[in-house]
């Protein structure tokens, strides 16, 4: 169940790579992971956050689930968080910028972070391990401590 948690990241990348999965059609395949989560997704303007208040009321400050998967829930919303901040990032370039070959490696760059970041995650996720990504790995450790002696 935890592993759902990271097709959030996934949704909100191939949306935005859509052009670079066009370029480079050998992946295309990548975009029928994300398919059945994007109806879910996108079914109301405010599904994103009822998901994120829903995933962080409901599993992250449950202390009846085991830590490791309340990591793993924390983790797909921070993957889900450094996603929107790449989009907003994409969203705010230039138009001198963003019809140049510099945005072609800019949606490559995103579509491989996030790609790897999630497969990565995914491994942990399954073996029932932790995965350790600096900085992103600090806030999710963080926010469990918060919800935590928030008398969850």
């Amino acid at each position: 169940m935890c592993a759902i948690l990271y097709m959030l990241p996934w949704v909100d990348v191939t949306e935005k790579t859509v052009y670079f999965i066009e370029r480079f059609p050998a992946f295309v395949w990548t975009e029928y992971f994300s398919e059945p989560f994007e109806h879910w997704y996108n079914i109301h303007e405010y599904a994103p956050l009822f998901i994120f208040f829903a995933t962080y009321l409901g599993i992250v400050r449950n202390k009846k689930i085991p830590h490791v998967a309340r990591y793993h829930v924390m983790m797909g919303v921070m993957l889900d968080i450094v996603a929107m901040i790449l989009i907003v990032t994409e969203e705010n370039l230039p138009t001198g910028i963003l019809w140049t070959p510099w945005s072609d490696l800019f949606y490559a760059m995103m579509f491989w972070f996030i790609f790897l970041l999630v497969i990565y995650c995914l491994f942990f996720c399954f073996l029932g391990w932790y995965c350790e990504i600096p900085l992103i790995s600090e806030g999710v450790y963080l926010q469990i401590e918060q919800a935590e002696s928030l008398g969850a």
